[in-house]
C-alpha cells in the first residue's frame, strides 16, 4: 500500500513536490480511496483457490451447491473386541472398560442417525472441489472433449470421465478420491452432459488387460495386452474386475 501512496503522491506537478501540505493532502486522499487494501481483501477473499468457511459457502450459493451430505459414521461405537485386539482396539471399534479407563474411555452407542445423517460436513478443501465440479457442469457446452479437458485441469488422472456412446457416462477413480466421488454424485456435481445416466465409477489401478486398435501407435496409459517373451516376467497388468465397477 505504500508504494501505491507514493506513486500517486510522485504525480504532484513540480511546484508542489517540496510542498508538505499537499503531500500530506494527496496521501491522505488516496489512503481514503485505498482503505487500506480492504477492496482487495474483499476481492482475494472470494478466490475459489484460495476462499476458506464462509466465503466458500457464498461461492457454493452461486453455484446452487452447499458443503452438507448424507454418510454414515461407524467410529467410535461400542464393538466387541477379538482377543488379539484387547491392547490396540481397531479406531471403529470400542469394547468394555477396564478397571483402569472406565472413567475415560470414549465410546457410543451406534443409532439410526449415524447410520444414516444429514450431518456429515465437507472440509473446505472438499467442498472447493465439489464448487469446481459444479462450474464445470453449469458452464461447459457438455461435450465429451469439453468435460474431459475441464475435469483434467483441475483433478488430473485421480477422476476421469468416459462414455461409450450409449448415452451413459462413466468416471474413472483413483482410490484415493472414491468417497468424494460418492459425495459428488450424491450432489449431482459430477459433470454430464444433459439425459445421461450416470452409471458407474470404475477404481482405477491400471493398467488392466485389454486390446488397442491398429491405428494406436502405443498402448492406452490404463490398457495393457499381452506379453511377449522378453517382459513376460516383468510386465504389469491385472484384469478389471466387477469389484472395481462401483455401481452408482
Amino acid at each position: 500500500m505504500l508504494e501505491l501512496i507514493s506513486y500517486y503522491v510522485n504525480l504532484l506537478i513540480i511546484q508542489y513536490h517540496n510542498k508538505p501540505n499537499a503531500k500530506a493532502t494527496i496521501e491522505a486522499l488516496v489512503t481514503s480511496l485505498i482503505a487500506s487494501g480492504i477492496y482487495t481483501d474483499v476481492r482475494d477473499g472470494y478466490d475459489l483457490d484460495t476462499a476458506v468457511g464462509t466465503q466458500l459457502d457464498v461461492l457454493g450459493k452461486y453455484e446452487d451447491i452447499d458443503r452438507f451430505y448424507q454418510g454414515q459414521d461407524f467410529s467410535g461405537n461400542f464393538g466387541l473386541l477379538l482377543y488379539d485386539e484387547v491392547d490396540a482396539p481397531p479406531s471403529d471399534r470400542e469394547g468394555f472398560t477396564t478397571y483402569a479407563d472406565f472413567e475415560t474411555k470414549e465410546g457410543a452407542w451406534l443409532n439410526y442417525i449415524k447410520l444414516v445423517s444429514d450431518d456429515f460436513i465437507l472440509p473446505d478443501e472438499d467442498f472447493r472441489q465439489l464448487i469446481k465440479l459444479r462450474i464445470i457442469q453449469n458452464n461447459s457446452n457438455h461435450s465429451h472433449k469439453e468435460i474431459d479437458d475441464a475435469v483434467y485441469e483441475f483433478f488430473e488422472a485421480t477422476l476421469i470421465p468416459d462414455s461409450g456412446g450409449n448415452m451413459v457416462m462413466n468416471y474413472f477413480i483413483t482410490e484415493e478420491v472414491t468417497e468424494f466421488a460418492f459425495i459428488a454424485f450424491q450432489k449431482e456435481a459430477l459433470p454430464r452432459p444433459a439425459a445421461v445416466k450416470l452409471n458407474y465409477f470404475i477404481e482405477i489401478d491400471p493398467p488392466w488387460f485389454g486390446f488397442t486398435t491398429y491405428s494406436e501407435d502405443e498402448a492406452h496409459e490404463y490398457t495393457s495386452g499381452f506379453t511377449t517373451y522378453a517382459d513376460y516376467d516383468t510386465k504389469e497388468g491385472n484384469t478389471l474386475r466387477y469389484l472395481q465397477l462401483l455401481e452408482v
